[in-house]
C-alpha cells in the first residue's frame, strides 16, 4: 500500500515562572507535526505515541536545542486526521505523557521568543510549506539581532537528529510533511531549515496577561 493517511503529532506543555520544579504556569504552549502515512504499516496506536514522546523527548531536553529551562514537555498526541477536512479520526485521542520534562538552559528570553524550523519539498509550491515554533527559546541573541552561530549550528543538528529519529520509528510507514487543507494532501518534505533571526510568536501569549503601571500626563 501508498502512503495515503494524514497523521497528526500535536506536542506541547507549560511556560513557568522559573526553571525549578513547582514554580507557576504562566503560558501555555503546543506545536504541531504533520505525517503521511501508510494504512497498513501505521496504526496511531499507543506504543506509537509512546515512541514518539520518547524521540521528542530527547529532542526537547537537549541543551543544544536551544529551549528555555523554563519550559515543560507535558504531552504528545499521536492521531489520525482526515485528509480531505482536517478533522480527526481516532477515538478516543492516543496519548502520551512523558512526565514534564523540563527543556535547556541558558538564557530567559521573553516568552514569545522562538525560532522556527520551516519545511518545504524544494519546490516553489507554497503550499508546500510549513513547519513549527519551538516553545520560548534560551538562544543568545547578539547585537546584531541574530542568534549566534555557536548556538545555532548545534539546533540544526538536533533537528536533523528529531527527524531523522521519526523517520527511523516509522520505517517506511511514514514521512514528515506538510497538511494543505486546499490540496487535502500531505506534501511530504525533504528539508529543514532555521533561520538565524529570532522570531516574536505573538499568538503564544495565550494566558499570560498584561499588567499595567504609569503616570499621569
Amino acid at each position: 500500500m501508498a502512503r495515503t493517511q494524514l497523521g497528526v503529532i500535536a506536542f506541547g506543555g507549560n511556560t513557568h515562572s522559573g526553571a525549578t520544579s513547582g514554580d507557576p504556569v504562566v503560558e501555555v504552549w503546543e506545536c504541531h507535526l504533520a505525517i503521511h502515512t501508510d494504512p497498513a504499516l501505521v496504526t496511531f496506536s499507543q506504543a506509537e505515541a509512546d515512541a514518539l514522546a520518547n524521540i521528542f523527548n530527547i529532542w526537547f531536553v537537549n541543551g543544544d536545542t536551544k529551549i528555555s529551562s523554563t519550559e515543560s514537555f507535558d504531552y504528545l498526541k499521536w492521531n489520525e486526521f482526515n485528509l480531505a477536512t482536517g478533522r480527526q479520526i481516532t477515538d478516543p485521542t492516543v496519548i502520551s505523557l512523558p512526565g514534564s520534562n523540563r527543556g535547556g538552559g541558558g538564557a530567559v528570553n521573553p516568552v514569545s521568543t522562538s525560532f522556527k524550523i520551516s519545511l518545504d519539498n524544494s519546490t516553489r509550491n507554497p503550499r508546500a510549506r510549513g513547519g513549527f515554533f519551538p516553545p520560548r527559546s534560551s538562544a543568545t541573541i547578539a547585537q546584531n539581532g541574530r542568534i549566534t552561530t555557536s548556538q545555532w549550528a548545534p539546533m540544526v543538528a538536533t533537528a536533523q537528529t528529531l527527524f531523522d529519529s521519526i523517520h527511523t520509528m516509522l520505517d517506511v510507514g511514514g514521512a514528515v510533511g506538510v497538511w494543505s487543507r486546499r490540496d487535502h494532501a500531505v506534501h511530504e518534505s525533504n528539508r529543514f531549515r532555521i533561520g538565524d533571526v529570532p522570531d516574536n510568536v505573538s499568538r503564544r501569549r495565550n494566558h499570560l496577561r498584561e499588567g499595567y503601571t504609569g503616570g499621569a500626563i
